[in-house]
């Protein structure tokens, strides 16, 4: 593998979220993109997305990550990032601001990760509770979700994979699969078998473009153990297992005000590390944060800030085994203390980042 991955990602830059850029929703009482171009009108809506692209990152966010210590950028994208129009919807397209990145990264010496991070139908999030939106799954019922996902997959390979900067292009960004919770109870989500499925077809079209130097990443979807065997055969090079590791939500939710729950988030990202290496495949922790419980409601800022600092050094610690980590996120525009890295990571020394 290649020098240690210790690297930001810059969420909200493609792919609009309300809580990276609450300015560009604000007064629509839009909670994601379709909702924002109903509010807009397509004109509007394309003109305030354009200038979305052009500010929220530029070329001086790339020198300032390269300055702190960083090395690599993980950057979700839409699968309409060439653009695309459905129905009535249109979807400006993305890629000049992509090329900018490709270069911009290749001055300041980092390199680039690409993630496909939405699909036709929706993938679901992972990331998140199964009651919540974002973890529905609709994608592989979609009528041309797949060819569409592909086709844009292979032409990001055909685009950059011989790019100086690219590290690699993760094939989705969390998506939801589907498991057995017994014999007769199965999760709703993507079945494994057309995950499966769809990651070695991608594989087989990207690296017709990309040399094997190059990555070519897929999700573990929260389940690192469903993956023992995949694409284990001679003709799979370089293929790297993503692992998201979050403490925030429910059933993983952990106290850290007291040693005890700190102990338990680190003990959690161990273990789910150990399961993903078992595997054989080597691991990028893609996403992780400082967010986490914190039970007193009399907390002052200073105290929050020095719980969060002890819990970022000791997942820090955590990662040793994996090839290295993108932090979730670069940037905030209300800088965001447990998610944005300019807040949660500044306390650091450079050496404990690298």
């Amino acid at each position: 593998m290649a020098e240690r991955i210790h690297g930001v990602n810059l969420s909200g830059w493609f792919i609009p979220e309300t809580w990276v850029s609450p300015s560009l929703f604000a007064a629509t009482g839009a909670a994601n993109a379709l909702e924002l171009q109903r509010a807009l009108g397509p004109a509007v809506y394309s003109e305030r997305l354009r200038h979305h692209f052009e500010t929220f990152i530029t070329e001086d966010d790339f020198r300032r990550i390269a300055a702190i210590g960083f090395n690599s950028v993980r950057i979700p994208v839409p699968w309409h990032v060439f653009g695309a129009r459905e129905d009535a919807f249109t979807n400006i397209p993305a890629i000049d601001y992509v090329d900018r990145a490709i270069e911009w990264a290749e001055k300041y010496e980092l390199s680039v990760l690409l993630s496909l991070a939405t699909v036709p139908g929706g993938q679901g999030d992972s990331n998140e509770s199964p009651t919540t939106p974002e973890s529905t799954a609709d994608w592989h019922s979609s009528k041309n979700g797949r060819h569409v996902a592909l086709t844009t997959l292979e032409k990001l390979a055909a685009r950059y994979g011989s790019a100086a900067s690219l590290l690699g292009i993760e094939l989705l960004d969390s998506p939801v699969v589907s498991v057995r919770k017994n014999i007769f109870t199965v999760t709703d989500g993507i079945p494994a078998h057309y995950l499966r499925n769809f990651y070695r077809d991608a594989y087989a079209l990207m690296r017709v473009h990309m040399p094997e130097e190059k990555a070519i990443v897929f999700s573990a979807s929260g389940h690192p153990d469903l993956w023992k065997g995949f694409m284990r055969g001679g003709k799979y090079k370089n293929v790297v297992m993503d692992l998201h590791l979050y403490h925030y939500r429910d059933e993983s939710a952990c106290d850290i005000t007291s040693p005890k729950g700190i102990s338990q988030a680190i003990a959690r990202n161990r273990k789910l590390l150990r399961e993903a290496a078992s595997t054989g495949f080597p691991i990028l922790v893609g996403e992780w944060s400082a967010a986490a419980v914190l039970s007193s409601a009399s907390m002052t800022p200073e105290g929050r800030a020095a719980y969060e600092r002890v819990f970022v050094s000791s997942q820090l610690a955590s990662f040793d085994t994996a090839w290295g980590w993108y932090f979730q996120a670069w940037k905030t525009e209300k800088r965001i203390p447990a998610w944005d890295a300019r807040v949660a990571l500044a306390p650091l020394e450079r050496a404990m980042i690298d």
